[in-house]
């Protein structure tokens, strides 16, 4: 499929059969859906309407949101997105029940089962494939890892924490993250670096004329205190060619670490240094409406190639909107990382 010209869609809900995250029995048509997409949180989440016969009602459960695109006489069947659907209402209207469906994440059970009091991620693990066995104890998706990395002490988490909680903490401190796809499987991965695949560039063809922009330094530190029992590191940015330094604004912005995580072989000093460096990356935000690709999730990179509103160089995907209709319309936000400061 070339997705930057015309083609026309059909929809279906598929069943997924948990014991092996395959399809199961078709549903119904779709009469509408809308898809929700973000980096954090429970990353994903949606709404539809589906068409059953009157009486058949809707079983709760996991379910896949299925695409059959038509260009040039050739079809192809593009997997939208996997939820845990529920349905609480509808209507009936001349012989047919139009079902309103709420699907929720397919991590939606790790952030409802919370942790143990003393739970924690040992030093030297492979925090990885922790976090990912923190996920596979509560969630029935596939969950696959790629990389490893270790972390130079114990992470120990509060008693109320919930599984996802833990597990994005854990990443966070390595540089990794979580990605849903549209067959609901869930990658641990590092932060990807390059362009993804399924877009090519993000060119005039596949995007609305107008974008929107936003670049806010205000929140960014210029001084960070990590505290660990009786030691104490501090890491400044007085560089006076940075937006953000003490020299720039003439004041200290503080950010106070009490539970340092240094990596594998870290000191403290380094770690703030590390860790300033990172709270001083600002997002320039671009917001823009683009034609569907598959394949491009909440952290993926596009390469934009556009003039049009400075959007053009890379950008990681924060937040997306995908409207199902006659084809799927996403509405988008990516951000390229300005660092203001480094270590």
């Amino acid at each position: 499929m070339d997705w930057s010209r015309g083609y026309s869609a059909e929809w279906r809900v598929v069943r997924v059969d948990p014991s092996t995250w395959a399809d199961a029995e078709a549903v119904g048509a779709v009469d509408s859906a809308s898809v929700e997409r973000t980096a954090d949180g429970l990353m994903e989440s949606g709404s539809m309407t589906a068409v059953r016969g009157v009486g058949e009602g809707f079983e709760p459960g996991y379910h896949r949101i299925v695409m059959v695109a038509e260009q040039d006489g050739a079809k192809e069947r593009v997997e939208v997105c996997t939820l845990y659907c529920t349905s609480a209402q509808g209507e009936v209207e001349r012989g047919r029940d139009v079902v309103d469906i709420v699907g929720r994440s397919v991590l939606y059970p790790a952030s409802v089962r919370r942790l143990l009091a003393g739970t924690y991620a040992p030093k030297g693990a492979d925090c990885a494939a922790y976090a990912a066995r923190l996920l596979r104890e509560c969630v029935a998706c596939p969950v696959e890892v790629e990389g490893a990395f270790a972390l130079a002490d114990h992470v120990v988490f509060d008693l109320g924490d919930s599984y996802l909680d833990a597990a994005r903490a854990v990443l966070d401190a390595g540089g990794y993250c979580m990605q849903v796809d549209s067959h609901g499987t869930v990658h641990v991965r590092p932060l990807p670096a390059e362009p993804a695949a399924g877009l090519g560039a993000l060119g005039a063809s596949m995007l609305m004329p107008k974008v929107g922009y936003e670049l806010d330094y205000s929140g960014v530190p210029n001084r960070y205190l990590a505290r660990d029992g009786e030691l104490q590191a501090v890491a400044v940015n007085d560089d006076p060619a940075s937006p953000t330094s003490t020299v720039s604004r003439g004041y200290f912005h503080d950010e106070v670490d009490t539970s340092p995580k240094p990596l594998e072989g870290e000191s403290l000093a380094t770690y703030a240094r590390r860790r300033l460096a990172e709270k001083s990356v600002v997002k320039d935000a671009r917001r823009y409406e683009r034609e569907f690709a598959p394949d491009v999730l909440p952290n993926s990179i596009v390469r934009a190639t556009a003039a049009q509103g400075g959007l053009e160089g890379d950008l990681r995907v924060t937040r997306q909107s995908l409207e199902l209709g006659h084809g799927v319309k996403v509405t988008e936000e990516a951000v390229r990382e300005v660092s203001t400061w480094q270590a």
